[in-house]
């Protein structure tokens, strides 16, 4: 064990923080630009915007930070699994002691510098404005004379005109053929849309359109020529390209973009038959205002036949002798009707004036006089009885009251020999002779001393 440990020298020994600041200066200086493939994993937002997560294969792993101010010009978003390339630093983190990959451009995988290129143009022109909607003319209702630019032998305007026929969509169409793959393709595009621009006054619209394919077999209409020279067509524009998910610059400069060649013959078809749908509606209105028109005049004339039968001066004498017996049987109705209101108001009077024959109004007075006797005996007799109550508690209120019932109590009566009761002590000590009072009579006090 003595020859495995070298000797500790206190000089050499270093902390944590020196040790790890010695590999960050090995470390960063040889990794400063890196490119490196994987899968995202453990992937973390934070509100700052920043983005941390792992990037692995089958047998390693890499800690890796996205900061906002690069993760912001990623075009897709970032998911776990998702197998991305990314370019960056690797940096050492001093206080965890960990390296990690500081990604500053990430790109799907399988996307190569097309891409790159594609989004680059894609902001310049969106920048300049070509894709603005202010600058997006509207599309005829129904072109008369219509310029497809395309491959004569691709499927896309076979399948552009089989719809257009199928509809019988009847405009003219001009076929102008180019290339829409290869090196010289992007110029022929090119001329074909200066070709129809010069024409502006015979065409009514201009269709680009091709199949669809990889995004090398499509990349000529994102060619920064054929998108400009689309924009400054005057003549009103619509862009086929490719399948739905293909989307090319000429499609974001376009007037309109349509997700397929069909899908474009559909749209400029659908407008031809709104409108024919419209005109045979407008017909079938037409056709059904006359029509209603003549049923009414005809019920109008109809009815006005029927009232100048109904009106013959014998129909009006019959229907004058109807209304006779209609008032008729009204009169006599009414006339019983009235006989007998009659016949029941004189039986209500007739029983009123019973009521005031003076047999029975003397009845009802002594009856009533009969009660009030009663009523003032009964009242008699109570108040009677309520004044000897009230008598006989005056009366016993009175007799409590009494000197003689406060004598019979106990209590002594005090006078002097003027028999003028003493009320206190100085009326006492001033009379010579005092007589104490009780129930059964006098005594005659005398005083042994005055001073006493």
């Amino acid at each position: 064990m003595e020859d495995f440990f070298p000797d500790i020298d206190s000089d050499s020994v270093q902390t944590v923080s020196e040790l790890t600041k010695e590999i960050k200066k090995l470390l960063e200086p040889n990794f400063r630009q890196v490119w490196v493939r994987g899968e995202i994993s453990n992937l973390r937002y934070q509100q700052s915007g920043h983005y941390y997560f792992s990037l692995k294969d089958k047998n390693s792993q890499l800690p890796c930070v996205f900061f906002n101010r690069f993760a912001s010009a990623c075009d897709f978003d970032l998911e776990d699994g998702l197998e991305v390339i990314l370019f960056g630093e690797i940096s050492l983190y001093e206080p965890y002691g960990r390296y990690q990959l500081s990604v500053k451009v990430a790109q799907e995988a399988g996307k190569g510098n097309l891409h790159i290129r594609y989004e680059q143009l894609k902001k310049k022109l969106y920048a300049e404005g070509l894709f603005d909607e202010a600058h997006k003319k509207a599309i005829p209702t129904i072109p008369n004379k219509i310029a497809v630019i395309t491959s004569p032998t691709g499927a896309a305007v076979q399948d552009f005109i089989r719809i257009l026929r199928r509809r019988n969509f009847a405009s003219e169409i001009d076929l102008i053929p180019v290339k829409v793959q290869g090196q010289q393709a992007c110029d022929e595009i090119t001329q074909a849309i200066e070709y129809v621009s010069e024409r502006q006054n015979y065409y009514d619209l201009v269709v680009l359109t091709r199949g669809g394919g990889s995004i090398e077999d499509l990349w000529n209409f994102n060619e920064e020529s054929v998108a400009r020279a689309l924009f400054k067509c005057p003549v009103p524009s619509i862009s086929a390209i490719g399948h739905q998910i293909d989307t090319v610059l000429t499609d974001l400069v376009a007037d309109h973009r349509a997700e397929t060649p069909s899908g474009a013959a559909e749209y400029i078809s659908s407008n031809y038959l709104s409108v024919k749908e419209l005109l045979i509606n407008h017909r079938k209105k037409i056709t059904d205002t006359i029509q209603e028109i003549i049923n009414r005049e005809k019920y109008t004339l109809q009815a006005n036949n029927q009232r100048l039968i109904l009106n013959t001066p014998q129909n009006f004498i019959d229907k004058m002798m109807i209304q006779m017996d209609v008032l008729e049987k009204n009169l006599a109705q009414n006339l019983a009707k009235s006989i007998k209101v009659k016949t029941a108001q004189s039986y209500d009077l007739s029983a009123q004036l019973n009521k005031l024959h003076p047999k029975h109004l003397l009845e009802t007075h002594f009856l009533e006089t009969k009660i009030r006797k009663k009523q003032l005996e009964q009242f008699s007799t109570d108040s009677l009885q309520t004044k000897r109550q009230s008598l006989e508690f005056y009366e016993h209120r009175l007799q409590n009251s009494s000197i003689q019932s406060s004598l019979k109590r106990g209590f002594v009566m005090l006078k002097d020999q003027s028999n003028k009761i003493l009320s206190n002590l100085q009326m006492a000590n001033d009379s010579e002779e005092i007589k104490a009072c009780f129930i059964d009579g006098e005594l005659i006090l005398q005083k042994k001393s005055k001073k006493k």
